[in-house]
């Protein structure tokens, strides 16, 4: 399993969209050492319009001391469409994204905890080539109860974007695009233990520029986990991400819908 847990950080990194919901991929322990997870999504189908294959896979990795923790997380998800009328062409590849996050925590106390992170991520389908991200700042224990948790975190971040605007008509060209900017990056946490087998989680980030209040991000993701055995959860979540300005011209607002497993090692 520990062999595992390696071969699965070492995987190109992904998320399923432009903002990387890491409120989800705290293990939230008290207990002091090493903790980890995996997580796994595979999909297959087919039809006589062709055949679909998605798969995806993520990691974290978390080690907690009596005021420090470090967090190392990574995911890969990966789409393939095989044509059924030509079944000698190769598969296209209509979804490809990866993410890798580290971050770290220092808590000053019972409510205050400060917070420092770097990130690095790519996305095909929003032609995004690369995104790092490196940001710090507090986050506020406002509630934590054995039944319920809330938090709030306001952090400074920068950011540096690269992109391809790709044209098909009149005649097919490349744009590269490249964006350096300074953000806030603030989220409410909340989390919800309902029986000791189902738990339900939100967070909501808003990501306004600091030099064009105009141009933010707001996601907002709903996460539900029902635990199979001791080590086993399905989980189902939804989010929904909105953008002002994207650096290339995509859709404002994405949404997913996705179902998986979550194995505790």
């Amino acid at each position: 399993m520990k062999h595992l847990l390696i071969v699965l950080l070492l995987l190109p990194f992904t998320s399923h969209g432009q903002v990387v919901n890491t409120e989800k991929l705290r293990l939230n322990k008290d207990k002091k050492g090493f903790f980890g997870e995996a997580n796994f999504d595979l999909g297959l189908v087919r039809n006589r319009a062709g055949q679909t294959v998605r798969l995806g896979a993520g990691a974290r990795l978390e080690w907690q001391g009596a005021a420090h923790r470090w967090m190392l997380l990574g995911s890969y998800s990966l789409s393939q469409f095989n044509d059924i009328d030509e079944p000698d062409s190769a598969p296209k590849n209509f979804a490809n994204n990866g993410f890798g996050h580290l971050r770290y925590n220092y808590r000053a106390n019972r409510w205050l905890t400060w917070e420092a992170f770097a990130q690095a991520q790519y996305d095909r389908i929003q032609q995004i080539d690369l995104r790092l991200l490196a940001g710090t700042g507090p986050r506020l224990r406002l509630v934590k109860t054995d039944s319920a948790q809330l938090y709030f975190g306001a952090l400074y971040m920068f950011e540096h974007e690269e992109a391809r605007n790709e044209f098909e008509a009149p005649e097919a060209y490349t744009e590269h695009l490249m964006l350096d900017d300074h953000r806030l990056s603030t989220y409410l946490s909340a989390g919800f233990r309902f029986t000791s087998y189902l738990t339900l989680n939100h967070v909501t980030y808003f990501q306004p520029n600091l030099s064009n209040f105009s141009d933010f991000r707001i996601s907002s993701e709903t996460s539900l986990s029902i635990k199979l055995t001791d080590r086993l959860s399905l989980r189902t979540y939804f989010q929904l991400i909105y953008d002002t300005e994207p650096l290339i011209p995509v859709p404002n607002a994405m949404y997913v819908l996705n179902n998986g497993f979550s194995l505790a090692l």
